[in-house]
């Protein structure tokens, strides 16, 4: 509300909508043509998509698989809103850890932590274990979410961020949609929940593997070699 109500938009030039719609759809389709074109920033969409899946997944996922090996619903409730409190500022902690490390090992911990998180979840058994988990999900959760988007924007350029985040956000829009499918397909066949969330991990270890091939420096200058819009 403070933001809406103290912060003024500048104005731009009057146009009409006719020449907005036609302007920014020939900006997409140059904008899709060019992401074809780039093969570094395609393979990290692709990367991005596969492991964000797998974090989305565990997001949706978790409870049900807690009420599937018999935890009480209190407990379950309470471990959620443990990960609310301990997400935000073990986000700003993996900011930290980027800014003196590095932003694509950082993304690395966060990957090997979900592996590590999915092998915890496959062999739990107690109540006070899946609260060990959702702790481990709260530290890394925020993490690999804002630290995927500041490697996306070191590969763009700021002044077509708006276009290429709009694909990135496309893709976050379609994750959890074939990890909670796996999860279920490998459920019905093993008739095991555990063999069912272990197969998470096969989208972090995609995901990971097609990371180690992305180059951010190259990326952005190939990506801002080939961009030529139509003004």
């Amino acid at each position: 509300m403070p933001l809406l109500i103290f912060v003024q938009e500048k104005k731009g030039k009057s146009r009409s909508e006719k020449t907005l719609f036609t302007q920014g759809y020939l900006r997409l389709k140059t904008t899709l043509s060019k992401i074809k074109e780039l093969k570094g920033l395609l393979l990290f969409l692709v990367a991005y998509w596969l492991y964000i899946d797998g974090v989305d997944t565990i997001i949706r996922m978790a409870v049900d698989y807690g009420m599937a090996l018999g935890f009480d619903s209190t407990n379950l409730i309470l471990s959620l809103l443990m990960v609310q409190f301990i997400g935000f500022p073990a986000t700003l902690l993996f900011a930290k850890l980027a800014q003196k490390w590095d932003t694509k090992k950082a993304i690395y911990l966060a990957i090997v932590m979900y592996i590590f998180i999915i092998f915890w979840a496959y062999r739990m058994q107690e109540v006070y274990e899946f609260y060990i988990l959702a702790l481990m999900i709260a530290l890394v959760q925020g993490g690999i979410q804002a630290l995927s988007r500041s490697y996306y924007s070191k590969m763009i350029p700021q002044e077509h961020s708006a276009e290429f985040f709009g694909f990135y956000n496309f893709l976050g829009k379609f994750a959890a949609i074939l990890g909670p499918l796996l999860v279920a397909v490998v459920a019905l066949f093993s008739q095991n929940s555990r063999t069912a969330i272990a197969s998470i991990s096969i989208f972090f270890i995609l995901g990971g593997i097609l990371l180690y091939f992305v180059d951010e420096k190259n990326v952005a200058s190939d990506v801002k070699r080939a961009l030529s819009y139509p003004q």
